[in-house]
């Protein structure tokens, strides 16, 4: 491994340009477009002040290029950056948890791709946004200090009629309401139009052999538009494992390409909303230590819309070790009065703010009441817990429940809580802390105070 510091693709300069005039499209609109006439002196000086950023961006893009360089040593990466104030990294390879590809369109075109290497520490990655595949191949072959890869297990391929499914469950096609909404509200200034679109919606509105067919047309639009998306966000998604590393593939337009250490792997949660159960779906996240924080790529997700029992299946093959117990302990009933009886704030201000405002609406409160208590009672009706030697398995959530799976090795702290109510009632609050960046926590609340001390007093058992 010959010491040679390396700058990124000189291709960088060009996406962090594009990445400034995508940014500045908006503001271009508005001095351009929609004041293409204005002989206002801040809109003289606004266009000046434009020109001057994009000038200035594409300047500040050559020199970030030219100022960032890493060079890999014996057992560490080393990264400088800077121009008035240089400033040096040094990461072992030790302490990099997991590596990620991100390969957007542009990325592809260029036949590049951005490399993302996990440390788990407080500067949760290091982001190398533009390298060649060969140099991506490169760096992960370092980082794992093998010669050649294991050989790789396929667990899970997306299909058409799974992607379709996804499309459904996912709501993607409501998209294309607040686009509509938009077109409908800006389209008229835009154009010129005098209130023509506002008169042509009044006019269909009132008639019902346009209004018919209009909202169908709308509506196998807004499907076609939720297919696309979920095509273009979860196609070609996968699940592959080979003996130590678990990797995840997804998307068309934009492929994102994650590996994480199945030793890292500090838990499994279980998601699903009452549209997945219906569907029998189910999300399944693996939470480890070194974690990315971006939430768009949800690169620690193995796919959002797994079949239950395939997922159940998947999970013993990937991590044996965690193994999901069916068979949990309810909240007793002691807890279901609890929860009513809580306090809400939300519905102490909304009811403050109604008698305020819109006294007429005082009604509205109680239906307000109403649904809190009922989702309450679906809430303590969902709870469930399990404590079975090294595994602790909690299940929250009333409309959209998680399920937390994960041993008392990975689990970095607990805490158990008693309020003045539940001393009352004898119940308690019990919390997980597991590392991850940030600290993953999992809090279920009015458990019995016996299984409370019993969970204290097996994470103190721990060895």
């Amino acid at each position: 491994m010959g010491r040679q510091q390396k700058h990124l693709h000189p291709a960088h300069m060009l996406l962090s340009i594009v990445h400034t005039v995508r940014n500045a499209f908006f503001p271009a609109l508005f001095l351009f477009v929609f004041h293409q006439a204005g002989e206002g002196s801040w809109i003289y000086w606004g266009r000046f002040g434009f020109f001057a950023f994009i000038a200035v961006s594409i300047i500040w893009a050559v020199l970030k290029w030219w100022m960032f360089r890493y060079e890999f040593r014996a057992h560490a990466l080393y990264v400088y950056d800077g121009l008035f104030i240089k400033s040096e990294r040094h990461v072992p390879l030790d302490r990099i948890q997991n590596v990620q590809r991100n390969t957007s369109f542009l990325h592809r075109v260029l036949g590049l791709t951005a490399l993302s290497l996990e440390t788990g520490g407080e500067e949760a990655s290091l982001k190398l946004v533009a390298v060649t595949k060969r140099e991506a191949d490169r760096i992960e072959m370092i980082v794992r200090g093998e010669e050649e890869p294991d050989e790789r297990r396929l667990h899970f391929q997306a299909t058409n009629r799974e992607l379709l499914k996804a499309s459904f469950t996912s709501f993607s096609f409501f998209v294309i309401i607040p686009l509509l909404t938009s077109l409908y509200f800006t389209i008229d200034d835009f154009l010129s139009l005098g209130g023509f679109t506002k008169k042509a919606v009044d006019y269909v509105a009132g008639s019902l052999w346009l209004l018919v067919p209009i909202l169908a047309g709308f509506v196998i639009l807004g499907i076609a538009a939720g297919i696309i998306i979920t095509y273009l966000q979860y196609g070609n998604s996968a699940i592959m494992s080979d003996e130590k590393r678990i990797y995840l593939k997804k998307g068309l337009l934009n492929e994102t390409f994650f590996t994480i250490t199945r030793e890292k792997v500090q838990a499994v949660k279980w998601k699903q909303s009452f549209v997945k159960k219906w569907f029998g779906l189910v999300e399944v996240e693996l939470i480890s230590a070194g974690d990315t924080g971006e939430d768009e790529l949800e690169t620690n997700s193995l796919y959002p819309f797994l079949p239950e029992k395939e997922a159940q299946n998947m999970i013993k093959e990937l991590l044996p070790q965690y193994e999901l117990e069916n068979e949990l302990q309810k909240l007793p009933r002691a807890a279901l009065w609890m929860k009513l009886l809580r306090p809400s704030y939300v519905w102490t201000l909304v009811t403050a703010a109604l008698f305020w405002q819109l006294p007429a609406y005082w009604y509205a409160s109680l239906v307000l009441l109403l649904v809190i208590l009922l989702l309450r009672r679906l809430e303590w009706k969902q709870a469930r817990y399990a404590i079975n030697g090294e595994f602790i398995q909690l299940k929250t959530g009333a409309l959209f429940t998680e399920v937390l799976l994960t041993t008392r090795g990975k689990v970095q702290e607990v805490e158990v809580k008693e309020g003045v109510l539940q001393r009352q009632w004898k119940l308690a609050t019990i919390r997980t802390a597991n590392r991850a960046n940030p600290v993953h926590y999992t809090e279920l609340r009015d458990v019995p105070v016996q299984t409370a001390r019993e969970f204290y007093y097996w994470y103190a058992d721990r060895s």
